[in-house]
């Protein structure tokens, strides 16, 4: 999903839950702030590929990247590797509710990023992809290891 609707819906959804709960402004923040910085690990990515630091041409990239990966049909894209992205999957949400239990607001970033993962399963489904991409990043490590590289 593109990170204006990660934005836009994490927002509203931040200020839904801050409404109904009476969450601290802090607690909205934090929601709402881990909905869309959880895809820095795209970011990341994007440094460590192109030795760049530019987050406008980082975005523009992976842009170019689904547009292309988009024109494939679903069957194809089973041929090539998936990009690792470290906060997508469960084994670093295990990793923050063990540190939840140490730091109470940790579970509020947990609660974006269930915000944030929500929208990109709706997004998987749409456009029927494969959901282990969102959910392991050992199992997409694992899958990888016999796939051509993704242009």
């Amino acid at each position: 999903m593109l990170p204006k609707y990660h934005v836009v819906i994490g927002f509203l959804a931040s200020l839904i839950i801050h409404l109904i709960f009476q969450i601290t402004f802090i607690q909205f923040l934090v929601i709402f702030l881990s909905s869309v910085l959880i895809d820095a690990d795209h970011y990341f990515l994007y440094i460590l590929r192109k030795k760049d630091f530019s987050l406008r041409k980082a975005i523009n990239y992976f842009k170019e990247r689904r547009k292309k990966w988009l024109s494939m049909k679903p069957e194809k894209r089973k041929n090539y590797k998936r990009a690792i992205f470290i906060f997508h999957g469960f084994e670093f949400w295990i990793l923050l509710i063990i540190i939840a239990n140490y730091i109470n607001l940790i579970w509020f970033v947990l609660l974006g990023i269930f915000i944030h993962m929500f929208l990109d399963y709706i997004d998987i489904i749409y456009i029927k992809d494969s959901l282990y991409t969102k959910f392991s990043q050992l199992y997409v490590y694992h899958t990888n290891k016999r796939k051509k590289e993704f242009l």
